[in-house]
């Protein structure tokens, strides 16, 4: 889990659905309760639980996840995810072949002068 604590007291930082989704599985099982216990006392479904906990629910009403938090007596920061990693930490964009051609096009006009001819 990459959840992060900025220190011991602050309640830890949430950055996505498989982050709340972790955390809330973790309070849960050291409440020893189970998923189906959990879903009753907050009024939510177990299947829609089972979803929560995996991250798959991305778009939650905010008002199960309240009655989630509530019940495991849990706070948590919530903060936007962070940036993607640059191309020089080793992940590249992926650009679709429209774009690779229309920079081409791009570069082939620029390289032409007013007759049409190339340079």
């Amino acid at each position: 889990m990459t959840t992060s604590y900025p220190s011991p007291t602050d309640p830890p930082i949430v950055r996505t659905p498989r982050e709340l989704g972790d955390l809330v599985r973790q309070a849960r099982l050291e409440a020893g309760l189970t998923q189906a216990e959990l879903a009753e006392d907050a009024q939510v479904g177990r299947q829609w639980l089972v979803g929560f906990e995996a991250g798959a629910k991305a778009s939650a009403p905010l008002a199960m996840i309240w009655r989630l938090l509530d019940v495991l007596d849990l706070q948590v920061t919530l903060a936007p995810p962070l940036p993607p990693r640059s191309s020089e930490e080793g992940s590249r964009r992926i650009i679709s072949a429209s774009e690779v051609l229309a920079r081409y096009a791009i570069a082939d006009t620029e390289n032409m002068n007013g007759a049409g001819e190339r340079r």
